[in-house]
């Protein structure tokens, strides 16, 4: 009996005893975790801060804005901008920049439209960051021209302080890569700031600085837009923003060579004007236009340009109208050539581009065969 009452006491013993050393082996486990844990954090702190060190030190990047009003499918006409878009953000890629583009309207329109939707996806195809703008129709034409200025305070807006922007136009494509890169410890370029004299604006002069092209780093972009000034991040606050300083002709309609038209050149002008008087011209750099020469629509001889020729123009102001399979082959395609090379897959892709649009546009017939 005695060995019989022993058994459950031995068992009871050896459960006890194996609970005590699992228990012991768990909690070495767990010491063993936490140190290796322990040890881990550092790393990971160390790699973590290497990733935000890598992302605040990369390079600078540069970045040209232009951009477009919706076309209202009433005529080929409208759709003169909207078309040259990807083409653009191409040319700009060709000499180093990333593009910024400005539509003045709404992504829905664009998606729903089969023109519109070919235009967006060859612009996602460049990656360029597109930033859309609500606004009402009758002051579309106006914030399409704009806008630009104001890139730096738009939702959406990728660049860092440090980065480059320059203002450009959709018709208008960079050839001298020299003319729109960033100088060192240079906050602003001007391109053919001597071009257009100057101006009177409350009985003081100022000089007329071309939109065509303005560069500064983002930061100074700030400075010069927004110091002592109400912020404009939208299409209300814009128009706020002009009519701060032209009145109530701000609101009025844009017409072609009058005093609207170059609000935004006038506007900038000034701007500039005042973060000289307060900083100084010491980092303006004006860039030389001697030598050079812009290729123009009113001039447009690119068909029998040399290669030698073509490196003495500095940009080429587009004819109207490229699409037209006429104006594409006879003005467009040489100029492509020029820039990129015949036989090249930017030619190619330019082609396919100008080829398939006219299908996408619903009145495609009354746009192939208009002159």
């Amino acid at each position: 009996m005695a060995q019989f009452h022993r058994r459950p006491v031995v068992f009871v013993s050896l459960t006890l005893f194996l609970v005590f050393v699992l228990r012991q082996i768990n909690n070495k486990d767990t010491l063993d975790q936490n140190k290796v844990a322990a040890q881990a954090l550092p790393i990971q702190q160390e790699l973590n801060e290497v990733k935000i060190s890598h992302v605040e030190k990369r390079p600078p990047v540069n970045y040209v804005v232009f951009g477009s009003n919706t076309p209202n499918g009433e005529s080929y006409r409208s759709y003169d901008y909207a078309f040259n878009l990807p083409l653009t953000a191409l040319a700009w890629e060709r000499i180093g920049f990333r593009s910024i583009v400005l539509i003045i309207g709404s992504r829905c329109e664009w998606e729903n439209d089969p023109a519109l939707s070919f235009i967006l996806s060859h612009l996602e195809a460049r990656r360029v960051s597109i930033i859309f703008i609500a606004s009402s129709l009758e002051q579309r034409p106006k914030l399409s021209q704009t806008a630009r200025a104001f890139a730096v305070n738009l939702p959406g807006f990728p660049g860092n302080d440090n980065d480059y922007l320059i203002t450009s136009d959709s018709d208008l494509w960079p050839l001298r890569r020299e003319h729109y890169i960033p100088r060192p410890n240079m906050d602003v370029i001007l391109v053919h700031s001597r071009c257009c004299g100057f101006f009177l604006m409350n009985n003081k002069s100022y000089p007329m600085y071309p939109m065509s092209n303005i560069g500064a780093t983002v930061s100074t972009w700030r400075q010069v837009m927004n110091d002592n000034h109400a912020i404009a991040y939208d299409a209300e606050t814009i128009l706020n923003y002009l009519e701060n300083v032209f009145g109530e002709m701000s609101r009025g309609p844009l017409i072609v060579g009058k005093e609207t038209w170059y609000m935004d050149q006038r506007m900038t002008s000034i701007r500039l004007t005042e973060w000289m008087g307060k900083y100084g011209n010491s980092s303006v750099y004006q860039v030389s236009d001697d030598g050079f020469s812009r290729l123009d629509r009113n001039h447009w001889d690119v068909a029998n340009m040399s290669q030698e020729n073509f490196t003495l123009k500095f940009d080429t102001h587009l004819p109207v109208k490229i699409y037209l399979p006429v104006n594409w082959n006879k003005n467009i395609k040489p100029l492509i050539n020029l820039m990129f090379g015949k036989d090249s897959w930017q030619a190619k892709w330019c082609d396919d581009y100008a080829n398939e649009f006219l299908h996408k546009v619903t009145n495609y017939l009354s746009f192939g065969y208009a002159g």
